[in-house]
C-alpha cells in the first residue's frame, strides 16, 4: 500500500457492518457482504466487520476466507446458542449442519422435534441466534469508541442482531442502516413453527420497531420494499445482492442439464416440472439430465427419484467458486419460488449467480412478480405458474431444439444487466451512507 493510498484511508469514513454468517459461512448473504466490503472503498468507506467466531452455519464455503481483503478489519465475538441441545434431543451428531430455517415441521418428526420447534418458536424470538445479541452489544461499544464509525449497518437473518445493533445505535446517536435480506414475519419457513398468540405478537412488535427506528432500510428486490412500506414509514431502498459476468466460455455437454443450485426446501415444489417432463417425447427426455446442488428436502428428493423420467444426481452444497465453475457446461438453469404470500415480491440470491451464467433460466412460481421483471426484462429466460405444466414442457422443448443444433447454450450480456451487476448496487449503497451521515 502506497502513501497516497493510506493518507485517503485515514480520511475515509468509516462503516460498522454486523453480521452473523461470515467466511468461513457459506451461502449468498454472506457473498453479498464480501463483495460490499472489496467494493465500498473504491467509493469512499472504510468497513469494519463485526461478527461471530464460531457460528453454527447451514453451510461452509472455505473459498470466501481467501476473498476477505487483508487490510479488512475483522472484530469476532463469542455466542451462545441452543443448537447443540437441539442436536442432542434429536440424535443429530455435532458436526451435523442445521438448514438456515431450521425445525420446519416434517411428516415424520419425532415427539422431541415437535418439542424442539415449539421451544424455538416460542422461546427464542424472533429467532435462536439471540444469544450472541449480549456479546454484539459488548463488542460494538468497545468498537464504536475506538474506530469512531460514521454509520452502522446490520444485516440479516438472522434478525435477532436488528434488536441489539438499534440499542447500539440509539446509544451512540448514530445513522443505523437496517439490511433485510429476507422477509420477517412473512417468511416461509415461519408458518411451521406453531408460534403462540403472545409470540406472535412480539416477533411482529420487534419487526415494526426495528423498520420504525432505523435510520433507512434496505432490502434486495422492489417487492420487499412494498412489503415493508405497509408496516412501518422510512426511508427504502434496493440495494441487489449483485453479480460479475463470469470470465471464459460456456462448455459444450454430451447432455441437456437441467441445473438446480441452492437450497430446494419443503415450500420450494419440483412436482409442475416433474409433470412437464412426463409431457416430453421419449427421443428429448433421453438427452435429458437434472442436477441437484445444494440441500434437498428429503420428501422432494424421494419424489424425484421416484417419478423423473431423466436421470437425476443430488450434490451436496459446494463452494461457490467450483459451483459457478460446474455451471459452465450446464444446458439450462431452475429456479422454484417457495410457495409462501410473498413469492411474487422476492427474488432470490441465487437469481444472480443465475444471471452471472448467462444460461436460460426457468422459474416455476412468482409469475407477474418482480422476477419476472428481472427475467424478462434481461433477456434471461421465462417464468411459468405452478399450474402452467404445458407452457413449462414448451419451453423445456424449444431449448432442448435448440441444443441439438449447438450444443453450447449462452445468452448475450446486455444493457439491461447493469442495474443488477454488483458495482452498481456497492455505488447506490454508498451514495445511501453518505445521505444518513448528513441526514443525521
Amino acid at each position: 500500500m502506497n502513501e497516497n493510498h493510506m493518507v485517503s484511508r485515514k480520511l475515509m469514513p468509516k462503516v460498522l457492518m454486523i453480521t452473523y454468517y461470515w467466511p468461513p459461512a457459506g451461502g449468498p448473504g454472506v457473498q453479498r457482504l464480501v463483495k460490499w466490503v472489496h467494493l465500498l472503498p473504491e467509493y469512499g468507506w472504510e468497513p469494519l466487520v463485526l461478527t461471530v467466531k464460531h457460528g453454527d452455519y447451514p453451510a461452509l464455503d472455505p473459498g470466501l476466507v481467501r476473498e476477505i481483503p487483508q487490510n479488512l478489519k475483522v472484530f469476532y465475538t463469542k455466542t451462545v446458542e441452543p443448537f447443540g441441545l437441539y442436536k442432542r434431543m434429536t440424535g443429530k451428531g455435532k458436526e451435523d449442519k442445521i438448514p438456515t430455517y431450521v425445525l420446519s415441521r416434517n411428516d415424520n418428526e419425532s415427539l422431541s422435534q415437535k418439542f424442539s420447534r415449539w421451544i424455538r418458536a416460542n422461546f427464542f424470538i424472533p429467532d435462536a441466534r439471540r444469544g450472541w445479541n449480549p456479546f454484539l452489544k459488548r463488542a460494538g461499544r468497545r468498537i464504536i469508541l475506538r474506530e469512531k464509525p460514521d454509520v452502522i449497518l446490520s444485516s440479516s437473518p438472522p434478525h435477532s442482531l436488528q434488536i441489539a445493533t438499534g440499542k447500539l445505535a440509539r446509544l451512540f446517536r448514530l445513522p443505523w442502516i437496517v439490511d433485510l435480506r429476507d422477509p420477517w414475519t412473512e417468511a416461509f419457513w415461519e408458518k411451521d413453527l406453531s408460534r403462540t398468540v403472545l409470540s406472535e405478537w412480539l416477533n411482529r412488535r420487534y419487526e415494526r420497531q426495528v423498520l420504525k427506528k432505523a435510520t433507512a432500510v434496505i432490502t434486495v428486490s422492489p417487492g420487499l420494499v412494498d412489503m415493508f412500506k405497509q408496516k412501518a414509514e422510512n426511508h427504502y431502498h434496493v440495494i441487489h445482492n449483485g453479480f460479475t459476468c463470469l470470465n471464459g466460455p460456456a462448455e459444450a455437454s454430451s447432455s441437456f442439464t437441467i441445473l438446480y443450485a441452492g437450497t430446494l426446501s419443503k415450500f420450494q415444489d419440483p412436482g409442475p416440472l416433474l409433470e412437464a417432463l412426463l409431457l416430453l417425447p421419449d427421443k428429448l427426455l433421453k438427452m435429458m439430465k437434472l442436477r441437484f446442488i445444494g440441500k434437498v428436502y428429503d420428501a422432494h428428493k424421494v419424489q424425484i427419484e421416484h417419478t423423473s423420467p431423466v436421470p437425476a444426481t443430488f450434490e451436496p452444497y459446494m463452494p461457490h467458486d467450483k459451483m459457478m465453475e460446474e455451471a459452465r457446461s450446464a444446458a439450462l438453469l431452475l429456479k422454484i419460488q417457495a410457495q409462501s404470500g410473498y413469492s411474487d415480491k422476492s427474488i432470490g440470491a441465487k437469481m444472480y449467480d443465475y444471471l452471472a451464467m448467462r444460461k436460460p433460466i426457468l422459474v416455476i412460481g412468482g409469475k407477474r412478480g418482480v422476477i419476472e421483471s428481472m427475467v424478462a426484462g434481461t433477456g434471461s429466460g421465462e417464468v411459468f405458474s405452478e399450474q402452467d405444466v404445458p407452457g413449462i414442457a414448451d419451453f423445456l422443448t424449444r431449448w432442448i431444439q435448440i441444443f441439438e443444433k449447438e450444443p453450447v447454450i449462452s445468452l448475450p450480456v446486455v444493457e439491461s444487466l447493469n442495474q443488477y451487476k454488483t458495482p452498481e448496487n456497492v455505488r447506490n449503497l454508498s451514495e445511501i451512507m453518505y445521505k444518513v451521515t448528513q441526514r443525521g
